[in-house]
This record gives structure tokens, C-alpha cells and sequence, in this order.
């Protein structure tokens, strides 16, 4: 994704400033900490970079009218709020044996959190409240990846696993009902289509891990599968490049992007993220069907030479 100078300067900035927090942990919690932040900072790993974690304050901040300043502490607290409920996730997907070094840095980030949010609200009594709330809200999901298949049907239980970033417009819009119904459904709406984005780059591993995969449960749904039929992740990709699987899944981001266009007056920059998230579906999607085509005339063409008669 390609950020304006100012938006990359912000998120150096933000990655810079948790970072000289997490070198003051106690030990050995700093240099694992550490570690685990460079993993996701675009200017030291190599792996995803979540983008909208820190930058969703300064996509917000024209509507809620606050100075860039202002956004510094949310996209903080954002970051070190991604890092807990990341680590939250992994051991809870990949089932693994109980790493003590990271349930309690967890805990450490998870109160750098809560610590930058507590002071943007109008009283502790609202701050609870929203935190429980989110807190809440993304327990429900990951129980519904367990108990239920919320894909497609309740789409919306996907954007539960990271309802805590919802705290950054409760905290922005929290005495304008209006815009934080609306900031609030925008974030949601883009948090699935980055799920969906995720699950598809993600399906192979997510299979081998036993981790949940709403391009998984497509692929069974389609198929009459219940979901506990293991897939391999060959049979996803025949599904995809032969199928057109990827295709039928990008038009649940298409048609989401075509009700959030009403949103763009307001969260301009927001609804541009998620026009890129489900236009790169779409397009990896087309592109397979002009690769199958030009496969297939390129096939033929071989067989009208191998066939040809001479006159």
C-alpha cells in the first residue's frame, strides 16, 4: 500500500515511540518485546504490517476535527493494543504450550493500552465502559470461530477479533452519537474486508494451523462440507485457479464497498483503504480468470498447429 510522506512519517514515529517504551520492561520481557514490535514496524520486518491499527486515527481525525497531534497517543495505544490481542491470538489458534515470556508480555502491552485510552475519554466511568464493551465484543468472536462458521452468513462476527480497535472512534466521536454510529460501522464494515484479505493470503497456513479461514468455510459451504471435513490447501487453490473460488469470495468485498461509497464524504481516507483491500481481491481474481483464458487459447492454438495439414 502506497502512504502519503506525512502518514509514513506518523508510523515511524508511532512504531519509534513503542518502542523506546518496550526497551524499558523489565527483562527479558524488553528484547522480546521488541522483537515482536519489529515484526510489524514496514521499516524493520518482513512480515504484514497492519496498517490501519495505527493509521486509523489520522483517517478519522477530519471528521472528529482534533489536530494531528491528537492521533499520536491513539495510534500508540493502537499498536501496543494490536501486539497484546495479536499474541492473545496466536496462542489461542495455534493451541501452543503455554510460553510464560509471552502471557506476561501481553500483559505489559495490554496496560500500555489501556493506559493511553484511559486518559482520551471523558471520565472513568466512560472508559469502562467502552473498554468492557470492545473487550467483550472480541471475546464473542473468537467464541463464534469455535462454536459457529460466521462466514458468510454473519460476516460481521469477523471483525470481532479486532473490536478493540473500535476504543480509537468511541475515544474520537464519544459526544457525537451520529458520527460515532457511522465511524463506528465504517470501521467495522473495513475490518471485515482486511479479514477477508488476510484469510485469502493466509488459507495455507491457517489450514496447517488449524486457525479459522473465512475462505475455508466458503470453499465447504459450496461443497456441503461440515466444518470439521479437513481441506488441504491443494484443494483450495484447484478451487480458486480452476474454479473461480477467489472470484465469488471478492464480491462479498465488492458489495461492501459499494455501501461504504456513503461513508466517503466523511471518512474519505477509510473508505480508500477498503476500496484497495477489496479492489486487490478483485483484481487477483480477474487475473487468474486472464491467465486461465490465455492458457486455454494458447492450448488450442497449439493443437490447431499440431493438427495442421499441409495444403
Amino acid at each position: 500500500m502506497q502512504l502519503p510522506v506525512e502518514m509514513k512519517s506518523e508510523m515511524r514515529r508511532a512504531f519509534e515511540a513503542c518502542r523506546k517504551t518496550i526497551e524499558g520492561f523489565p527483562v527479558p520481557f524488553a528484547e522480546c518485546g521488541v522483537r515482536y514490535l519489529d515484526r510489524f514496524d514496514p521499516d524493520r520486518g518482513g512480515g504484514p504490517t497492519n496498517y490501519i491499527c495505527c493509521l486509523l486515527p489520522y483517517w478519522l481525525r477530519q471528521a472528529a476535527g482534533i489536530p494531528l497531534e491528537q492521533c499520536r497517543p491513539i495510534a500508540e495505544a493502537n499498536l501496543f493494543g494490536m501486539l497484546h490481542f495479536h499474541l492473545q491470538d496466536e496462542r489461542t489458534d495455534r493451541a501452543a504450550v503455554l510460553d510464560r515470556t509471552h502471557i506476561v508480555l501481553s500483559q505489559l502491552l495490554n496496560a500500555e493500552m489501556i493506559a493511553r485510552y484511559a486518559a482520551l475519554f471523558r471520565s472513568p466511568e466512560a472508559f469502562r465502559s467502552a473498554l468492557l464493551a470492545c473487550t467483550a465484543e472480541w471475546a464473542s468472536g473468537m467464541a463464534a470461530e469455535r462454536e459457529s462458521d460466521p462466514f458468510p452468513e454473519r460476516q460481521q462476527d469477523l471483525a470481532s477479533r479486532s473490536a478493540p480497535l473500535l476504543l480509537c472512534p468511541l475515544s474520537l466521536f464519544e459526544e457525537r452519537e451520529s458520527l460515532r454510529a457511522r465511524a463506528l460501522h465504517a470501521v467495522r464494515e473495513t475490518l471485515i474486508t482486511l479479514q477477508m484479505a488476510d484469510d485469502w493470503a493466509d488459507y495455507a497456513e491457517d489450514l496447517r494451523e488449524g486457525s479459522y479461514n473465512s475462505l475455508v468455510s466458503l470453499y465447504r459451504k459450496e461443497r456441503g462440507l461440515p466444518a470439521e471435513t479437513p481441506v488441504e490447501a491443494r484443494e483450495i487453490g484447484d478451487a480458486v485457479y480452476a474454479g473461480g473460488l477467489l472470484g465469488r469470495y471478492a464480491e462479498f468485498a465488492a458489495r461492501r464497498q459499494l455501501e461504504l461509497e456513503t461513508y466517503r464524504e466523511d471518512f474519505g481516507e477509510l473508505i480508500a483503504f477498503h476500496a484497495a483491500l477489496a479492489g486487490d481481491l478483485e483484481r487477483i481474481a480477474a487475473g487468474i480468470e486472464t491467465e486461465k483464458r490465455d492458457l486455454a487459447q494458447g492450448g488450442f492454438s497449439y493443437w490447431l498447429l499440431g493438427n495442421r495439414h499441409p495444403s
